[in-house]
């Protein structure tokens, strides 16, 4: 999740129209608001919010971009899609970890790779060529990876299409 800052002005405008909306619920029955009351308040928390949507937007570029180039240096197939990690280069948490394990979406045997280092990076490389080896080519993105309780040696790539 990426942080985002909510400007004052921005912060009132939602501030007020919530304040709107309260009085809005308070002095109606459902059968007397007005779908323009309700419109026109829709329209001033979009206004309100503008500005960390954009700001939100940009973060996930970002980020989408930096997958994106390190799969193109380093001539990976699968695509990165756990944008919880900000730098691909960093350190991830499994570091006693030492090789992925893939059951791929039809039921094939499952196949495991070896992970060589201790970066995020390193844990692409490794579940690219657990994807490629399943010869799944429609489950291609990487959502996630958890460490199988009995064997810490080793982690379980999940993906998605």
């Amino acid at each position: 999740m990426q942080t985002v800052t909510l400007y004052a002005d921005d912060f009132k405008t939602v501030h007020n129209t919530l304040c709107e909306l309260r009085t809005l619920v308070e002095r109606s029955t459902y059968s007397t608001v007005r779908t323009d009351d309700l419109h026109k308040i829709v329209r001033q928390f979009e206004q309100g919010l503008a500005s960390a949507y954009a700001q939100d937007h940009e973060a996930f570029d970002r980020l989408h971009d930096h997958y994106h180039s390190v799969q193109q240096q380093l001539g990976l197939r699968s695509i990165w899609s756990i944008y919880e990690v900000k730098d691909l280069s960093a350190e991830h948490p499994y570091t006693a970890a030492r090789e992925i394990c893939y059951r791929d979406h039809w039921g094939a045997e499952p196949v495991y790779e070896t992970i060589n280092g201790d970066t995020w990076a390193a844990l692409f490389v490794a579940a690219d060529r657990c994807i490629q080896r399943s010869g799944d080519g429609h489950h291609v993105f990487i959502e996630a990876f958890y460490p199988v309780a009995d064997q810490p040696h080793q982690l379980r790539l999940t993906t998605g299409s």
